[in-house]
């Protein structure tokens, strides 16, 4: 882990050598709606919806762009649902010791869960390891695509070091699973700044790193439970 989070920090320190512009890609909603509301062509929404449930690897990071971002601007998004199949889920792997029915349960569960949201990156780790249990690699290599490609448009909108490069996500939970994936253990504080950037405190590490701002601006308020 320590080795991952070197690794990714040093692509940090890359990217903030460079102005932000091209180096990040933050949201344009505007040229986002454009390009997904664009009806039978390759980036109409629903086409690249279906590409990504079928799990296709030769999605590109800029359809990535357009399918993470562009889900703020679908009828029925709501960035705080609950979704029960995540209790479910959830029960099964606080088990210290898994079966084979278990780990069946679990891929159940989470092909359920990925197709109400699409955008749960917490669940794939275990869902891909229940796939590689069951003998089912080509499965699992898949959502191991689709889980880099993910972490990877959030991490191409900055660097979450100051509020200007903040990472932009469309649910908090997308905060946590960021410091997670970059070795980073939260501090406990979480403020919200100016009214559109959370702040994650992350505990004391090795590059004097306090914390990072995530641009929540596209969903901030909007509380509605499913």
């Amino acid at each position: 882990m320590k080795k991952l989070a070197a690794l990714l920090f040093s692509i940090i320190l890359a990217f903030s050598a460079i102005a932000r512009e091209p180096g990040f890609t933050p949201p344009n909603y505007k040229k986002i709606r454009k390009s997904i509301e664009k009806q039978g062509s390759k980036t109409w929404y629903p086409t690249l919806m279906n590409r990504l449930q079928q799990n296709d690897t030769t999605l590109t990071p800029d359809e990535y762009h357009l399918l993470y971002y562009g889900y703020t601007l679908r009828q029925g998004y709501q960035p705080y649902a609950k979704y029960p199949l995540a209790d479910s889920l959830k029960n099964i792997l606080k088990k210290e010791e898994l079966t084979e029915e278990d780990y069946r349960a679990i891929i159940r569960f989470g092909t359920g869960l990925l197709a109400e949201n699409p955008f749960e990156i917490t669940l794939l780790d275990p869902l891909i390891y229940a796939y590689w249990m069951t003998g089912n690699g080509e499965t699992a290599s898949k959502l191991e695509f689709r889980f880099g490609r993910l972490l990877e448009t959030i991490f191409s909108s900055g660097d979450g070091l100051t509020k200007n490069t903040a990472f932009h996500v469309i649910t908090v939970a997308h905060e946590y699973d960021m410091l997670r994936a970059l070795g980073f253990i939260y501090g406990g504080q979480q403020q919200l700044v100016e009214g559109k950037y959370d702040h994650l405190k992350v505990a004391k590490n090795d590059f004097g790193i306090e914390g990072f701002f995530f641009d929540i601006s596209t969903f901030f308020g909007k509380f509605t439970a499913k």
